[in-house]
């Protein structure tokens, strides 16, 4: 069965999948478990970056089979929006999230990945949404995002072929931002948790609250200040360049522009509060 592990800590926490095959699979009970991990992870302010990682032969191989042969209408409908409340979770986190890909990652897997703000994977690395070759299609949001991220060519590879793509691939999609040879995968993760404690941790926040909003909420974040809608449904321009500015001045409000301001002019590392 699938274990999930939260190594707790501030500024990093780390949400470990393991199992005795090294196969991880999104049960029901593991479901479950994820969502008090998140309960856990929502209730550590101080808490900056989270690191989504596994060992074994899969990073997160998707649903249990099992469990999808007994759903009917209902009770698939009942599924997919309960999947996506908890992706959305993930999405919402305040932290910067990491998917630290290092196998195998299918389905519901891939599907957590995308509701995270960066994806980095291993050149052993496989990732895909192979849900079309089971007759069913990506319920937790995985259309949505793969849609809002990549645009409408990346997402009809990923999820019209059902294949799960090289590493290769999906780095030139855009589906994964970073590469790394398998025996420093685990040093580049490192590398990039360092890079994010060294930037203002208010400013990673707006920034990560602004982005979500502006590609229209397929982050799982709060929706672009409310005003009036254009056809398409967002709102217009000029009320996204108002919600950039304020929060532009909300980081001068905090005092973290001041000390990342005179960091710089005295050639030394920020200190953030």
């Amino acid at each position: 069965s699938t274990r999930i592990e939260l190594i707790s800590g501030e500024p990093v926490a780390r949400v470990r999948f393991t199992s005795d095959r090294g196969v991880q699979l999104f049960s029901a009970a593991v479901r479950h478990r994820l969502g008090e991990v998140l309960d856990e992870l929502e209730g550590l302010p101080r808490c900056r970056v989270v690191v989504f990682e596994a060992s074994g032969r899969t990073f997160i191989a998707g649903a249990d089979i099992h469990e999808l042969r007994t759903l009917n209408v209902t009770t698939a409908r009942e599924l997919a929006a309960a999947g996506q409340a908890l992706m959305n979770r993930i999405a919402a986190l305040p932290a910067v999230t990491i998917a630290a890909v290092h196998a195998a990652c299918a389905g519901g897997g891939c599907e957590l990945a995308l509701a995270c703000d960066l994806r980095m994977a291993a050149r052993a690395a496989r990732i895909g949404l192979p849900e079309v070759s089971l007759g069913v299609i990506p319920g937790w949001g995985g259309t949505v995002r793969a849609v809002r991220l990549f645009g409408g060519a990346a997402a009809r590879r990923l999820i019209l072929t059902g294949e799960l793509l090289p590493a290769e691939e999906a780095l030139r999609l855009g589906i994964v931002d970073s590469l790394a040879a398998d025996d420093a995968f685990r040093e580049r993760v490192e590398e990039r948790v360092q890079l994010l404690l060294s930037r203002g941790p208010a400013a990673c926040r707006h920034s990560k609250r602004l982005i979500a909003a502006f590609e229209g909420g397929a982050a799982g974040g709060p929706p672009a200040a409310v005003g009036p809608k254009t056809a398409t449904g967002r709102p217009p321009l000029a009320t996204d360049f108002e919600s950039e500015a304020v929060a532009f001045g909300e980081c001068f409000a905090s005092g973290e522009a001041a000390e990342g301001l005179a960091a710089f002019l005295e050639k030394r590392p920020a200190v953030w509060t």
